[in-house]
């Protein structure tokens, strides 16, 4: 599923992607990368559903409510990035820094919204930027939180976490260990994966083998 994130600011930049980023939940270690996109009402993407995906069981416990880490800049570190922005100081002193994005891969469009959130001004000038405001630019480029306060708005998840322990199926029928001519199969059963057809793939295989066994 997405993550519902109730900030105005972020769901003005539905559709804007960062192609490259980290996510990271609140308390756990495990942090995943790939695209990252912006919505209607909050961050979708690859990095985002592989999260969800992972750990889904930490996020129910949490209720759904719980920060996000976000690394616009994976490859880079904090005191890289610091220096890139103290190099645009002196480098590009007269333009302002929304003209452009110092990153490619970071899009125009996010580049201001970042800056505005380091309470900076992008019709600011480089040469009038604050230390302050390099330093609050640098960690939110690299680390950004965000609130998550829920999942999906539309009920658009993609695939449930959870159901029948496979301990007790007997995974070449897909029958019950413990009530003989009881079935499993898809999402009834504790499987699942991220996107990309593997879950389909469950489903029709677990369905297939238990409807060729309750036909004999």
């Amino acid at each position: 599923f997405t993550f519902n994130i109730p900030e105005p600011q972020l769901h003005e930049l539905a559709g804007v992607a960062v192609v490259n980023s980290e996510v990271n939940l609140a308390g756990v270690k495990q942090k995943q990368t790939g695209p990252v996109l912006v919505t209607h009402w909050g961050l979708s993407g690859p990095a985002v559903l592989k999260t969800s995906a992972w750990q889904a069981r930490e996020l129910a416990l949490k209720s759904y409510q719980t920060d996000v880490r976000i690394n616009f800049l994976p490859e880079l570190d904090y005191q890289t990035v610091l220096e890139k922005l103290e190099r645009l100081k002196e480098i590009e002193a007269k333009k302002n820094i929304g003209s452009f994005s110092p990153w490619p891969e970071i899009p125009v469009r996010m580049w201001k919204y970042i800056v505005e959130k380091s309470n900076s001004e992008p019709s600011k000038r480089w040469a009038d930027i604050s230390r302050k405001e390099m330093n609050q630019i640098a960690e939110n480029l690299v680390g950004q939180i965000f609130r998550i306060v829920g999942k999906s708005t539309y009920k658009d998840e993609f695939v449930t976490a959870g159901g029948i322990s496979l301990k007790s199926v007997d995974m070449r029928t897909m029958e019950s260990k413990s009530v003989p001519n009881l079935f499993f199969a898809g999402e009834v059963l504790d499987i699942d994966a991220v996107t990309g057809g593997f879950n389909f793939q469950a489903a029709w295989t677990t369905g297939y083998i238990a409807g060729k066994n309750m036909a004999i």
